[in-house]
């Protein structure tokens, strides 16, 4: 069915301007992933500047890498909120991309229509989140932050290897090691223990939303056999 048959002039007017609204609102809300993103990024490179210059001054650092890990996750739940209103506007310009644009420029091309305008009728009067505040937050982990948290770690471990004391210049030892990872009336343990904890928390989000997930990155599969969203 041709493009003009499925809708008339005056309401295939309405849904080109809707289409463009869509897409500035999901512009914006991009913008905005990228704001926190960007944070994260220079909270991580002020991290590494501050902590490798105090090695020449022989001040015990590396403390702060587990306080700036606990910032960025911070500005990961702030993005996965984001990110959450960005699918909602993401979501509606892929189904009139799919079923408005597709159609226009192939009209031969067969394309189940399933009740698409009733679910996007329905979304319009009561608009309403697609995926969970866990998934978005898996799903920024994977795309930028776990990246972040690894650079983090190992900033943590460099910083403690270099700045640990060391006897006769040898190389440390793995009790040395862990020795040096105190901090103040931090004992090892319990600097090991926080940053142990931290990443258990990231890996239990990526494990537990893993499978609710069709595809990593920014553009995401839907189940096909689910009953909303109909792509």
């Amino acid at each position: 069915m041709k493009i003009n048959e499925r809708f008339s002039p005056e309401l295939l007017n309405v849904v080109t301007h809707f289409y463009r609204g869509e897409v500035q609102r999901a512009t914006d809300w991009r913008k905005r992933l990228d704001t926190t993103t960007n944070w994260a990024i220079i909270a991580m490179t002020a991290t590494f500047s501050w902590a490798f210059r105090s090695v020449e001054a022989g001040v015990e650092s590396h403390i702060v890498f587990l306080f700036t890990s606990l910032t960025v996750f911070l500005l990961l739940w702030v993005e996965a909120r984001r990110y959450r209103h960005f699918d909602v506007w993401r979501t509606r310009v892929r189904m009139l991309e799919v079923h408005v644009l597709v159609p226009a420029l192939n009209p031969e091309l067969d394309i189940v229509q399933g009740d698409w305008r009733e679910v996007l009728s329905n979304d319009l009067l009561q608009p309403s989140y697609k995926i969970s505040r866990w998934e978005a937050t898996s799903a920024r982990l994977q795309a930028n932050y776990i990246w972040i948290f690894v650079a983090l770690l190992g900033g943590w471990l460099l910083r403690i290897y270099t700045g640990a004391p060391r006897v006769d210049g040898r190389p440390l030892t793995l009790s040395e090691f862990y020795e040096a990872c105190g901090y103040g009336i931090l004992a090892p343990l319990q600097v090991v223990g926080g940053f142990s904890t931290f990443w258990l928390l990231l890996l239990v989000i990526l494990a537990g939303t893993w499978k609710h997930r069709g595809a990593t990155g920014e553009i995401r599969r839907r189940d096909r056999n689910a009953k909303q969203w109909p792509i």
